[in-house]
């Protein structure tokens, strides 16, 4: 009986082992059904049929018994144009022990062209589990239509003044330009200016727009904006300048402007808390029933009709500058002799684009040598255009005696006041050289003297020559000499071969550590590359070998000898803090339920394993990466 007890029970195992597993994978499934039984995921639209002057709020709902939930992955929205958002909510209840939480994420649209449109679904993960909301459909009509009480306002149009028939929202950002029918390389001002009806505690501009085709200036914005009262649509609002740019078109045709971000902190009234709770009448403090709640608003896009610069009147020497400038020519000396220097300053300014305007067209007198000239440039923005101080200073030396005239220098810009070009002319000196005495003069602004060269002369000595001394051969070389040649490479050699018989096996140990650091940025690299279009057990399952590797190779351990629970004990034990031990520990988690599950993995997942894999390589190196 006794052995009949003891062949059943070394049979037994992998029976049990069996039962197990498929009792841990129903309590799994049944937690994971509870789980999502608790959290609600949803998306709703408060019209379904609107045109294309209309526009509507999508919001987003979650609600359950969760206490850290992750932003979810928004639909694709590249059919609207996003007026706001995503305007964010949240709230957390806590009744008869229970606590339940939810969020709320919206988004006012205006469509960019008429049709079926559907919005596509959004996606939460949570604890490994990823919810989605059902695609909703909108029809967009090309006429307008009459908008229901519940309907958003119209979308705001780019000027400072609102679109008729409209009501701008209590809180919306506009870009204002002082000029759209404008010429190529033209200065335009953009300002973008905040209007709100509501408490804002603080913004960011969190997206900034690209500005291709434009050269661009920014100019200085005050930390705290002055703030100023306007009246819009018979409404009063607030209003404060966040931003204003000088652009100039680089080419032309019809070039829009991308809409700039803002979000901004608002603080509301809570007046779902309040009618929750009759005490805050009595014990509420000022700042009691309130919410701050983040609001994203964005412009309208802003299209410039360039105009190409006339052909008619265009100067052979004009260069493509557009604006209002001056030319300002000055000598420093009217009488000099040859060899010696002297300086030309040519001075542009006005209003325009200061930098980009060329070196001027000179060409000195034969018997004249003459130098690049050194530029400087001085912008002024403080009066809300770009104006400034752009100087060429040439540096000319006459060779010859005689008379000699330096030639005027022109330059041929487009004022588009006049819609007309225009030619300045300066200069134009008439000089008597004298002869000089053959050197150059002791000073000159702007330039070195050994770099200028005579003409008299092929070569310049460095140094006068003296007395050479004759070497002896190799033989009459004291042993001091022949010792400093040969110790140096001696002791390096005996350095090296007791650095190798002390400390080998230490220095070998610090390479592999090294060498496996290398080695996992270098793999985790690969696998990022191609995550998107990997399989989830690739991606996760090669995340999973890279750590336990590189892990393995720190504690001068296998990686196939060491379990994933001794892994973690002996990070702990390695002064590896808690919070990282943690983490490593719901990487493995993460990467054994996608690689052992067959549920649908988006990219986003498998690109997020990889990074925080990357930052776990990167922490563990820093803290652990000189230990063997």
């Amino acid at each position: 009986m006794v052995n009949t007890e003891l062949n059943l029970f070394q049979v037994q195992p992998k029976t049990m082992r069996r039962i197990i597993l498929l009792t841990a994978i129903i309590l799994l499934a049944y937690g994971c059904a509870a789980s999502a039984a608790e959290i609600n995921f949803r998306a709703a639209t408060d019209r379904n049929t609107l045109s294309m002057s209309e526009s509507l709020t999508l919001s987003f709902h979650l609600e359950g018994k969760m206490s850290n939930v992750p932003d979810p992955q928004m639909p694709d929205l590249s059919d609207w144009n996003v007026l706001s958002g995503p305007n964010e909510s949240s709230s957390f209840q806590f009744i008869n022990g229970q606590t339940s939480y939810s969020k709320d994420w919206s988004f006012v649209l205006n469509p960019k062209r008429a049709g079926q449109l559907t919005i596509g679904s959004a996606l939460l993960t949570i604890k490994n589990l990823t919810y989605r909301t059902d695609p909703i459909t909108v029809t967009v009509s090309g006429q307008a239509s009459p908008a229901p009480s519940s309907a958003q306002p119209l979308p705001t149009p780019p000027s400072s003044a609102p679109q008729s028939g409209s009501e701008p929202s209590e809180l919306f950002v506009r870009v204002n330009a002082d000029n759209t029918n404008i010429y190529q390389n033209q200065q335009v001002i953009l300002t973008y200016t905040i209007y709100t009806r509501v408490n804002v505690n603080g913004f960011e501009v969190s997206k900034l727009p690209s500005t291709p085709g434009f050269w661009q200036e920014d100019f200085q914005q005050a930390q705290q904006p002055p703030v100023r009262d306007e009246v819009i649509s018979g409404r009063h609002y607030r209003a404060a300048q966040i931003r204003q740019v000088a652009l100039f078109p680089t080419r032309s045709g019809d070039l829009t402007i991308d809409p700039l971000e803002v979000t901004c902190q608002v603080q509301m009234q809570d007046t779902q808390r309040r009618r929750r709770d009759p005490f805050d009448m009595f014990f509420d403090s000022p700042f009691a029933g309130y919410r701050t709640e983040k609001r994203v608003v964005s412009t309208q896009p802003l299209t410039l009709h360039v105009k190409p610069l006339p052909e008619d009147g265009r100067p052979a020497d004009y260069s493509g500058s557009v604006g209002d400038f001056n030319l300002i020519v000055d000598l420093d000396k009217q009488a000099v002799k040859t060899n010696e220097a002297l300086t030309m300053t040519v001075r542009f300014n006005g209003s325009g684009n200061i930098k980009a305007l060329p070196k001027p067209n000179f060409s000195a007198p034969s018997d004249f040598e003459a130098y690049d000239p050194k530029e400087s440039v001085q912008v002024d923005k403080s009066g809300g255009r770009v104006t400034g101080t752009k100087t060429f200073e040439y540096i000319l030396i006459p060779r010859a005696p005689g008379k000699t005239r330096l030639p005027p220098i022109s330059f041929s810009y487009f004022d588009p006041a006049s819609r007309s070009y225009r030619t300045l002319t300066g200069g134009g000196y008439d000089l008597e050289v004298a002869k000089g005495s053959g050197e150059l003069a002791s000073s000159v602004p702007g330039i070195a003297r050994e770099d200028v060269k005579l003409l008299a002369e092929d070569i310049h000595y460095l140094k006068t020559p003296q007395r050479l001394l004759r070497i002896g051969p190799p033989r009459d070389l004291s042993f001091g000499y022949w010792a400093l040649m040969i110790l140096p490479p001696l002791l390096a050699l005996l350095l090296w071969w007791g650095a190798r018989m002390l400390g080998g096996a230490a220095l070998q140990a610090k390479l592999r550590s090294h060498k496996a650091y290398d080695r996992a940025k270098r793999q985790m690299r690969e696998i990022g590359k191609t995550s998107a279009s990997s399989k989830p057990e690739i991606v996760f399952g090669g995340v999973h070998k890279i750590l336990m590797d590189f892990i393995s190779e720190k504690l001068n351990a296998p990686a196939s000898g060491l379990k994933e629970e001794e892994i973690l004990e002996k990070i702990a034990e390695n002064q590896i803090e808690a919070a990282m031990v943690e983490e490593v520990k719901n990487v493995f988690l993460e990467c054994n339920f996608a690689r052992f599950t067959s549920g649908n993995v988006e990219a986003q997942q498998k690109d997020q394993i990889v990074r925080r894999a990357e930052q776990i390589v990167e922490h563990i190196e820093i803290y652990w990466g000189g230990k063997s």
